[in-house]
């Protein structure tokens, strides 16, 4: 073991890799029961911008839940509530800001405290979120840990690393968070319908209005001659663009009256007509008084729609693959989110990911297939990333009477420079 640990330490190009021999050196082994016995995993998750870092770690959670059934499973989090609204009962604790404040948005961990007397024997930082992970402050909020206890998950694509878990598509990353989760069969609209669920203008610039659009002349191209009455699943924020925006107004308008007689909108509050011909059947009527939705019926919404469904975010399009491979999924690049994007169109394949001006639909791409398959063998975090974790467990396993690997720790943590961090292990 001394040798590979040194060989490891050699072939490491920044101070960071010197983090990964911790499990490095047991990937070849098999993890059992006595490796995750009692074990105490607790996950750390600061949210920033409503429910999609809470899934992420919801997820992460059920993993571990799942593959370690001995292991108690723990999530310190500044917003509990969102947990128990989606309906998590386990070991939820409060993170607090040291000053007494209560925020729960986007909060560095050096300015919490975790009040519940608890000690994890490994930390997972989920999601680490436009910016590098940096023990340092960790340390700050849970004084005993480090490089061999703590470790971190990447956004999907990540553009911070090094990450642990570099979940994402492409390269060294370990995959999309698939689920089988549950869902609740909606009532709410019948079919046929088309759902949208994408981010609004000006948040995002004028692409959300495009993207929207592009769409929308895609799926009354496609659907007019399979179904003389439609229904489309909208955002609130398209229905206020609609009345509050005549140019949209207008180029909505235009699209849809090519192929349909009438055009309606209802909303929370009223119906409205935008195109009435009472003599003519055809219709195709705008529904933004169906979102949001709590997840499980969400899921079944997106289950229900038609095959070409229209998303953004990383969590959206890992249910909606998750729940329905079968269908196409069009996607909202956001600005920060190009590179999932990329990855997407290259290891998919899907031409139509690479540009903002087609991940949303095009007249062209119709008759587009968007096959998921083999892109979900290959891009399994159940798979890639379990292996990692099992490393991780087997590794702490050997490290409670292992010298050699305390010794590692102790180097890692007192030296300056990779390269006098080198010369120390290897004298080990």
């Amino acid at each position: 073991m001394v040798d590979e640990i040194i060989t490891l330490s050699q072939k490491s190009k920044y101070y960071e890799d010197l983090y990964d021999i911790f499990w490095k050196i047991s990937e070849r082994n098999k993890v059992s029961d006595k490796h995750y016995k009692n074990i105490s995993i607790g996950l750390f998750n600061t949210p920033c911008g409503g429910f999609g870092d809470i899934i992420v770690c919801k997820t992460f959670y059920d993993y571990l839940k799942e593959w370690y059934p001995t292991a108690k499973i723990s999530i310190c989090t500044t917003a509990p509530q969102k947990y128990k609204d989606l309906g998590i009962d386990g070991n939820i604790y409060k993170l607090t800001g040291k000053d007494g404040s209560d925020h729960e948005e986007c909060v560095e961990y050096d300015k919490l405290v975790l009040k519940k007397k608890v000690k994890f024997d490994i930390m997972v930082a989920i999601p680490i979120i436009n910016k590098t992970f940096d023990i340092k402050k960790f340390k700050k909020l849970i004084s005993y840990a480090n490089v061999f206890n703590t470790f971190s998950v990447s956004e999907y694509n990540g553009e911070y690393p090094p990450y642990t878990f570099p979940i994402g598509v492409g390269e060294d990353n370990l995959g999309i968070l698939f689920n089988n989760f549950k869902w609740k069969q909606q009532n709410i609209i019948k079919k046929p319908y088309a759902l949208v669920y994408i981010q609004p203008s000006p948040q995002w610039g004028i692409h959300s209005k495009y993207c929207f659009l592009s769409y929308l002349e895609m799926i009354c191209r496609k659907y007019r001659s399979k179904h003389s009455f439609f229904q489309v699943i909208i955002p609130d924020w398209i229905e206020e663009e609609i009345y509050t925006n005549p140019n949209f107004k207008s180029q909505t308008l235009k699209i849809c009256k090519e192929k349909y007689d009438n055009i309606s909108i209802i909303g929370k509050e009223h119906k409205t007509i935008l195109k009435g011909d009472d003599k003519k059947r055809s219709s195709i009527v705008f529904r933004a008084d169906i979102l949001p939705q709590k997840r499980e019926l969400f899921i079944s919404l997106m289950k229900d729609s038609v095959n070409d469904i229209l998303v953004t975010g990383d969590q959206s399009l890992s249910d909606i693959i998750s729940c329905c491979n079968y269908k196409n999924v069009w996607y909202q690049i956001a600005p920060w989110k190009e590179g999932l994007a990329y990855n997407l169109s290259k290891y998919l394949p899907n031409k139509n990911y690479s540009t903002f001006k087609t991940s949303c639909g095009t007249i062209k791409s119709i008759n587009t297939k968007i096959e998921w398959k083999n892109f979900m063998k290959d891009y399994d975090f159940r798979i890639n990333g379990k292996k990692r974790f099992d490393s991780i467990l087997i590794s702490h396993h050997k490290m409670k009477e292992d010298k050699t690997l305390k010794n590692l720790l102790y180097i890692i943590e007192h030296s300056r420079y990779l390269e006098t961090a080198q010369k120390k292990i290897n004298k080990l």
